[in-house]
């Protein structure tokens, strides 16, 4: 039986991660701890790796936790079981897990332990193999609160998976808009970063994943460079289709006109470096990166897709359907070379929510559930 927790003690809540590599799901609760009140004490643990964001967060003197229990993808009843004990040793109050496999992990040891959990789908909902899709349910439905990035996630997981939407609550990403903000010369910017200075650049930051959908960036491109137009482009990221996409660029002629940056981070100078800010994705929770250029007030082109509309409503001008390529090179052409089109392309009147908002709405719910 957990002990019951004394009124004067701080809330202590585990951030649950398998690990922390660069993604939206750690950069928002990078982003919102620091904004958490006194009354709340978190730490971020990490069941297999640290990750780039863990060891970053590490090296700042943040409290990152690194319990090793799910070194594959198999998660074993015995690891459960002793995350289970180490939630009642370290007396958890809240567990707030942000990804499939931490939720699975998460629920159950909760569950054994007498920790109330918290599901935070950063996602929207894809299709679900069976298997996936009966545990997911399972975590669903042992999950205290399930948190969503928009109202139609929110809509969605409570019509597929038959969750009173009472237990579902929506807490959009959120930034730091004392971080992410326009600069007043570029050129020094993109002096310190080895960019191009004085021609039109760009980009996206995101990660080198078929889900993003750089491909289309590249053919766009590609339709730009038989018309006479070679605009400079920088992609911010990294992942499992990198090399594929520089084969791509390489093939499709547009090769030198494109810089793979890599991982970056800061990543705030990139954004404010581009003069307008590309993201062809096929699907999104609500992209963190998105929000991010935005509050850099830069131009947006993206497609089509709940995470992005979420944002900017429905009638953006910067809008394509993923798969047409033809549209997006139309969009790519009049921002490049038209500084007035480009400004029809600002955001102005999307809301941006804060980290000190998403902060203040969490520490509502840990309380509540605690």
């Amino acid at each position: 039986m957990r002990r019951p927790r004394a009124d004067h003690r701080a809330l202590k809540v585990a951030f649950l991660f398998i690990g922390m590599p660069v993604g939206g799901a750690e950069d928002f609760a990078l982003g919102v701890y620091p904004h958490l009140a006194p009354e709340v004490d978190a730490r971020f643990v990490c069941l297999r790796e640290l990750g780039m964001l863990g060891e970053e967060a590490v090296a700042a003197g943040w409290p990152v936790e690194l319990v090793p229990l799910f070194p594959r993808k198999r998660i074993s009843p015995l690891a459960v079981w002793k995350f289970s004990r180490w939630l009642e040793r370290e007396r958890i109050d809240v567990i707030h897990s942000q990804t499939y496999h931490a939720h699975l992990f998460g629920v159950a040891a909760g569950r054994l332990a007498g920790v109330p959990s918290i599901l935070h789908q950063q996602k929207t909902l894809g299709a679900m193999p069976l298997r996936k899709r009966v545990l997911f349910q399972i975590c669903l439905q042992g999950a205290k609160k399930i948190l969503t990035l928009s109202e139609q996630t929110r809509g969605e997981l409570s019509a597929r998976f038959s969750t009173p939407p009472k237990r579902i609550e929506v807490v959009p990403n959120a930034i730091d808009g004392d971080l992410f903000r326009p600069t007043a010369d570029k050129r020094v910017i993109r002096r310190n970063l080895g960019l191009p200075e004085d021609e039109i650049l760009l980009g996206t930051v995101a990660s080198l994943h078929p889900v993003k959908n750089h491909k289309a960036t590249i053919e766009a491109l590609a339709i730009l460079r038989r018309r006479g137009l070679s605009p400079k482009a920088v992609f911010v990221g990294d992942g499992v289709a990198r090399k594929d996409l520089e084969n791509f660029a390489l093939e499709q002629g547009v090769g030198e006109q494109i810089v793979f940056a890599g991982r970056q981070r800061p990543s705030v100078p990139w954004f404010q470096a581009l003069d307008f800010f590309v993201l062809p994705s096929f699907w999104e929770g609500q992209a963190l990166a998105l929000l991010q250029a935005i509050s850099c007030r830069l131009p947006v082109i993206v497609s089509r897709i709940e995470g992005n509309t979420a944002v900017l409503g429905e009638n953006h001008a910067g809008y394509f359907e993923p798969s047409d390529s033809a549209k997006l090179a139309e969009l790519l052409a009049s921002a490049t070379t038209d500084a007035a089109n480009r400004e029809a392309l600002l955001a102005r009147n999307a809301v941006i929510p804060t980290c000190r908002d998403a902060a203040r709405q969490l520490k509502r719910i840990y309380s509540e559930i605690a």
